[in-house]
């Protein structure tokens, strides 16, 4: 079985300017769980990656933000300020 063809990001994905960059001074205020990845992670600029051997003494190292698995209601949430104003 052949491999879908990627799908072009759509252009306000590479026109626009990233307002919660970290080149541009974005940061994290506030997180309710970094357990498995920090926060900041979501600020990075760049591709994704994924090492499948990479392990810290929480478990599997993520490139994204992780949480802990909730076992009580509600959601994890984080308070970004972003690096320039701007319209979203």
């Amino acid at each position: 079985m052949a491999a879908a063809a990627e799908e072009a990001p759509p252009a306000w994905a590479t026109e626009a300017t990233n307002l919660a960059s970290e080149r541009l001074g974005a940061a994290v205020l506030f997180a309710t769980d970094e357990w498995f990845a920090r926060c900041e992670n979501l600020l990075l600029s760049g591709d994704a990656v994924f090492d499948p051997a990479a392990y810290c003494d929480q478990g599997k190292v993520m490139d994204g933000w992780e949480s802990r698995r909730r076992r009580l209601p509600g959601h994890d949430w984080c308070i970004l300020c972003l690096g320039l104003p701007g319209r979203v």
